[in-house]
């Protein structure tokens, strides 16, 4: 069984999938009515605590990846490649086909798929696998170099990136070249480092409380930005300040205060979790099953909070029962995969 801090992570996780869902369920629901300039502002500012989704998994991704890694590169390398890459590409072929209408797979068609899935151009959302592929790559020479690191480096590290983002987001805001730009850890990179590192740096119950009460006020900036500012920050969703001090805000928040529901619902919170992926990869499907096929079958057009919020709900219990199906597919091939291959600890010589 799971620790209860473990436990506070997989909740996290089902947190952030429902976020990404509910995130994208905005473009099937009418939320914001004709020339009603209160129901856009609370719609941008719903958006932006939502997409704060993205940098969580990110964290969580390395957050484990970095203090797990043992290692063994190759067998890291195999494990994600069959774990997520295999699962990837078989639902980019998914989507794929549906998109042709189920027609034949001849040559051309080959090869217009590996061209399209290897420029991610099938599935939008997708894009999150392919930048976090890039940090797989670096796991095991990451993982070796935090190790050696200690906590007043790992802080001189954090400080020095946040830094930097806000150097680059200033030249974005003014519209200036950005001549800074050999810095390594400048993507979602840092976003993966980011959760080791808070973890690691073992903050006290008071810092993290300033760092939560930082990422509501840099919620509350951002729905300014938004709303309000006249000039244009192209990073505000991703590589700024405000959204960094957002998902951190909200990864501890979670993390810490979650302990006690994650404990009381272990079984359904770690059964959920442990499919999280499927989810994300089967959500596409079920938003057009409730926004598109749903409305067309019943003519209905979806209107507000409430029903953004059910179509969510919705989107996400479909994409859970595709995910179990999935999941009692593909575990015995993923297994199969992991214990024969010649490089894999335990697998055949």
């Amino acid at each position: 069984m799971k620790t209860t801090q473990e436990e506070s992570y997989n909740l996290l996780k089902i947190l952030a999938i429902f976020m990404v869902l509910a995130s994208h369920m905005m473009n099937v629901v009418e939320l914001v009515p004709p020339e009603d300039m209160h129901a856009l502002q609370l719609h941008n500012a719903v958006r932006a605590f939502l997409l704060t989704s993205n940098g969580l998994f990110f964290m969580l991704s390395g957050r484990f990846l970095l203090s797990q890694f043992d290692g063994k590169i190759l067998d890291f390398y195999w494990k994600r490649l069959v774990k997520i890459g295999i699962p990837v590409a078989a639902a980019s072929l998914f989507y794929y086909s549906i998109s042709r209408k189920w027609e034949g797979m001849g040559l051309a068609c080959v090869k217009d798929f590996l061209k399209t899935f290897l420029q991610s151009h099938i599935e939008g959302y997708f894009w999150f696998v392919y930048a976090l592929a890039g940090f797989y790559l670096a796991v095991p020479f990451l993982a070796r170099m935090f190790r050696n690191m200690s906590r007043e480096e790992k802080r001189a590290l954090t400080g020095i990136s946040v830094a930097f983002f806000f150097l680059q987001n200033l030249y974005q805001i003014f519209q200036m070249e950005m001549v800074f730009t050999a810095y390594p850890f400048y993507s979602w990179v840092f976003y993966c480092m980011l959760g080791y590192l808070v973890d690691s740096m073992e903050l006290t119950a008071k810092t993290k409380k300033w760092l939560m009460l930082g990422g509501v006020v840099a919620w509350g900036i951002s729905v300014w930005e938004v709303c309000f500012w006249t000039k244009t920050n192209p990073a505000i969703y991703n590589y700024s300040v405000s959204m960094i001090a957002m998902t951190t805000a909200v990864y501890l928040a979670v993390t810490g205060w979650g302990k006690k529901l994650a404990e009381r619902f272990h079984v359904p919170v770690h059964f959920i979790a442990q499919r999280s992926f499927y989810i994300y990869l089967m959500h596409g499907l079920t938003q057009k099953i409730v926004g598109e096929v749903l409305a067309w079958k019943l003519g209905v057009v979806w209107k507000g909070w409430g029903c953004w919020l059910l179509l969510s709900l919705i989107s996400f219990i479909l994409a859970l029962g595709i995910g179990c199906i999935l999941d009692w597919i593909y575990q015995p091939i993923a297994r199969r995969l992991l214990t024969n291959a010649v490089f894999v600890s335990g697998g055949k010589q």
